[in-house]
């Protein structure tokens, strides 16, 4: 797919005139969303740049000039309008490296006589063809009831605002079809399992009919069906053809998307053809009426759902049961087209989306104006238009996040996966809602939001797309007022975050949850499982050092940091010998409940207290007057800062210089020494292969815990600890949850224990795409596709984080030739590449790099390389460039 035109104006014939007249049938790409680079001699490009024509490329498409010797770029009408230097071999290096990424062969195309540009506009379509490229695609052929579930998750559209199954048009008995939209909840009265994520309708239900009768999936007779997902557009397609009974055979094909550029609006396309005799197809009602959309039943989750009609389109509304009310606004429009197959019905159908405006955390206001303007803005465009500004939109998020991997096309397959998901998962734009575990995709665990978000998926958004981290992070400072409240309902100071979260921040895991035999079985997570403030602190801090943020670190992170340590001072308790203990509590590993001393979170609390105490240091440095106006408004004073050290410098960590190694918890080496790996395969869930009376009396361990926090902070410990601690707990880790594979993939490739590392990096890739877990139709496991990218970017990419640099160590495994990733560090993107022998940076900016175990250098603009010597990297060098 085109996303690049180079046009060589040299060619256009004397003058800048000639050259602006040839450039206007070039204009035309921006609507499609196609960048023009027009290549020129330094006095050309000069003309060219310098007249006012040239400002108006119309559409997401921009337009670029590259001049010169050494070459210098200038983006018309951008937000950098002087010429830029570049590091490039030539103009398509340039375009493909900073504009598309890993586009597919056809994504930067040349031409010199502007009549080329004729054939690129031709009748484009509403919304372009799918990627014919295996590498950007997922597909699934036939129709297999059994794994429907599975199938629409693996579909899901979304954008962070909205998530809608990928589940058929005119849905059917195995179907789950389900619209989602972030922050509305229905709260049950009465429900012990807390608030819900609210239905919502069905807005992408078609009715398709031939002379009156209904049309509908027949696997057996069906010539073909197909659904396909275009991860690089993000556009589900699919493609249906089957006889009917009447006569001639039906074909059918749809795409439908929710646009990244705008997050208020969906959009759907379809079109139905009968070959043969039969009359016309019909692929949908003209206008979507009351009742030809499906609305959600009213009942226990929704306590209202209507339709009306509004001038040229209809309002579907959704309340949802003590919860929000959300808005769609529906707008069809219907023509015949000529399609591959003869005549065909069209319909093209825009939907906005209205979210109840928030009111000091509750839902309040009127949705649907909101609604109303979104489908004015999605109609004044048009169909095509939408899609090209939300094609750009996947495309520059694509640029700043994909993994490339050479040789191994099941890692590239889950990677690019894994990465759909998680930009699809998060809202940059709001701090209404935060990530739940299994995202938009489905109904899984309610949609509540875990440490999965802080520990699992922001590190994705913090190195790739900064303000998508700082928004998941707004939510938690939004929140802060239910984590106070909480801690001081448990007797504590400062913030205890909820284990479980929904729209307002309140603790909503359960209390306790009804058995199959009717018993009741008490849930100590809420109560106990006291580590996810020390992991929200985590992830302020992982943030502040990669993006350098000062005015996020003023504003909300110290206050987060310092909450936080005020929690862990008052959660310790203090021994006659001055050591300072944390009793009663659930770490990761939640087969072993109500522990003492739990490593990974006495380890997290020492370092969130020190931390804590540094940026109370620090934030005068940066804002004198909003610091003082801070730790007055928290009656912070220096005295408190320093009990934080010293209840730091107390606390037991359970670690053992003499073995190198953490004890889990206090007493956990005296346990029953039986190891998970002698039991049976895993994953395996530990209460039925060793029995829930005897699990919690084993060093079966339920998930990575020490090694968890080898892996989150492996500045402390040491990698010759990481190794002797992974070594140890690895064999008796059973993997019975969905976040153990891939962190114990990334600690392993760290190590260099790359065997075992692919085969937890394939464990992971496998959870959804395989279903090894038997519940990927509740939703993909969000978690584990941020783990996914930590295994690739920290593990066998080596990328590490510290104060002032970037330390960047890769160890490819065997069969990956090479390893390609951006991350954004600091404001500067750089671009890695790696092989067995070499590693080339790519930096649009300064930054600080250590390469390998050397010491940091301070890099400027441009291309670098690194050799392989032995076990470790060589200094870097400059990159030859013209």
């Amino acid at each position: 797919m085109i996303e690049v035109v180079l046009w060589d104006c040299e060619q256009a014939g004397p003058g800048a005139g000639a050259a602006t007249a040839s450039l206007a049938a070039l204009k035309g790409l921006g609507a499609l969303g196609v960048d023009v680079v027009v290549v020129a001699t330094a006095d050309r490009a000069a003309g060219v740049a310098a007249d006012p024509a040239m400002t108006g490329h119309a559409g997401p498409g921009r337009l670029f000039v590259w001049s010169g010797r050494p070459p210098q770029v200038t983006e018309l009408g951008g937000p950098g309008s002087a010429p830029r230097p570049v590091v490039a071999t030539g103009p398509e290096d340039w375009a493909r490296r900073h504009l598309v990424g890993a586009g597919g062969p056809d994504a930067v195309v040349s031409v010199t006589d502007p009549a080329q540009v004729g054939l690129l506009l031709t009748s484009p379509p509403s919304v372009p063809p799918m990627v014919d490229d295996r590498a950007w695609t997922l597909s699934v052929d036939g129709f297999d009831q059994s794994r429907e579930g599975d199938v629409e998750a693996w579909f899901t559209v979304g954008n962070g605002r909205t998530g809608t199954r990928g589940s058929l048009e005119e849905a059917g008995a195995a179907s789950s079809a389900g619209c989602y939209v972030a922050g509305v909840f229905a709260s049950v009265a009465g429900d012990k399992s807390g608030p819900e994520l609210a239905p919502g309708p069905a807005w992408m239900h078609l009715d398709p009919r031939v002379d009156g009768e209904a049309v509908g999936l027949r696997p057996g007779d069906a010539n073909r069906h197909r659904r396909v997902l275009d991860l690089r557009q993000a556009t589900l397609y699919r493609e249906w053809r089957q006889p009917l009974s009447a006569g001639g055979t039906w074909s059918f094909r749809s795409a439908r998307f929710a646009s990244l550029a705008d997050r208020e609006v969906l959009a759907l396309v379809a079109e139905a053809t009968v070959e043969g005799d039969s009359a016309t197809a019909t692929a949908t009602p003209a206008i979507p009426l009351a009742g030809e959309i499906p609305l959600p039943p009213v009942g226990d989750l929704v306590a209202a759902a209507e339709a009306t009609r509004v001038d040229d389109h209809t309002v579907l509304a959704v309340h949802a049961a003590g919860g929000a009310v959300t808005s769609f606004a529906v707008a069809d429009r219907r023509a015949s087209v000529d399609g591959d197959d003869g005549p065909a019905s069209r319909v093209e159908r825009l939907v906005g989306v209205g979210r109840a405006p928030r009111d000091g955390g509750d839902a309040a206001g009127d949705p649907a104006p909101g609604a109303a303007a979104a489908l004015a803005r999605a109609t004044s465009a048009g169909v095509a238009g939408v899609h090209a500004h939300h094609r750009r939109a996947w495309r520059d998020r694509w640029r700043g996040a994909d993994v490339v991997v050479g040789g191994d096309g099941d890692a590239q397959e889950a990677l690019r996966f894994a990465i759909y998901h998680l930009i699809s998962a998060a809202d940059a734009d709001s701090d209404a809602a935060s990530v739940g575990a299994r995202a938009l995709t489905g109904p899984g665990y309610r949609g509540h939001v875990f440490w999965d978000t802080e520990v699992f998926v922001l590190p994705f958004f913090i190195w790739t797309h900064p303000p998508t981290a700082r928004a998941l992070l707004a939510y938690r400072h939004r929140t802060l007022p239910q984590a106070r409240a909480k801690a001081a309902r448990m007797g504590y100071a400062g913030a205890l975050y909820p284990w479980e979260s929904a729209d307002t921040g309140e603790e909503v895991t359960p209390a306790s949850i009804d058995l199959p035999d009717g018993t009741s079985l008490a849930v100590l997570t809420g109560i106990q499982e006291h580590h996810i403030s020390a992991d929200v602190a985590w992830a302020t801090w992982q943030y502040w050092q990669v993006t350098g943020d000062d005015e996020f670190l003023v504003t909300m992170g110290a206050e987060l940091l310092v909450e936080t340590a005020r929690f862990w001072a008052s959660r310790t308790r203090r021994d006659d010998d001055g050591r300072h203990h944390i009793e009663s509590v659930i770490g990761p590993d939640e087969y072993h409940e109500e522990v003492d001393d739990n490593a990974y979170t006495n380890v997290l609390a020492r370092w969130n207290l020190r931390t804590a105490a540094e940026v109370c240091a620090l934030v005068p440095t940066l804002d004198a007057d909003a610091w003082a106006a801070l730790a007055g408004r928290l009656d912070l004073g220096p005295a408190e800062v320093q009990g934080w050290e010293t209840v730091a410098d107390g606390l037991i960590d359970g670690y053992d210089p003499g073995t190198l190694l953490y004890e889990q918890f206090r007493g956990f080496f005296g346990l029953e020494d039986i190891r998970a790996v002698d039991l049976a395969p895993r994953p395996f869930t530990g209460e039925m292969i060793v029995g829930v009376d005897r699990l919690r009396h084993t060093q079966v361990v339920k998930q990575a815990d020490v090694v968890m926090l080898a892996h989150m902070l492996p500045d402390t410990v040491d990698p010759e600890v990481a190794a002797a601690n992974y070594d140890y707990y690895e064999p008796r880790t059973c993997h019975g949850s969905s976040l153990s594979p891939a962190i114990h993939a990334a600690v392993a490739a760290r190590r260099g224990a790359h065997d075992q590392a692919m085969t937890y990096f394939r464990a992971a890739a496998s959870l959804d795409l395989r279903d090894h877990m038997g519940n990927a139709a509740k939703g993909v496991h969000i978690a584990t596709m941020g783990g996914l990218w930590q295994a690739a970017v920290f593990g066998f990419g080596g990328v590490q984080p510290s104060r002032h640099s970037v330390r960047i160590d890769p160890h490819l495994p065997p069969g990956w030739e090479t390893l390609s990733f951006p991350l954004r560090w600091r404001g500067t993107l750089i671009d890695v590449e790696v092989t067995a022998a070499t590693l080339v940076l790519h930096l649009d900016g300064p930054a600080t790099v250590a390469v390998g175990s050397g010491p940091a250098a301070q890099l400027r603009e441009g291309s670098f390389v690194a050799r392989r010597r032995g076990d470790g990297w060589s200094a870097v060098d400059d990159l030859a460039g013209p």
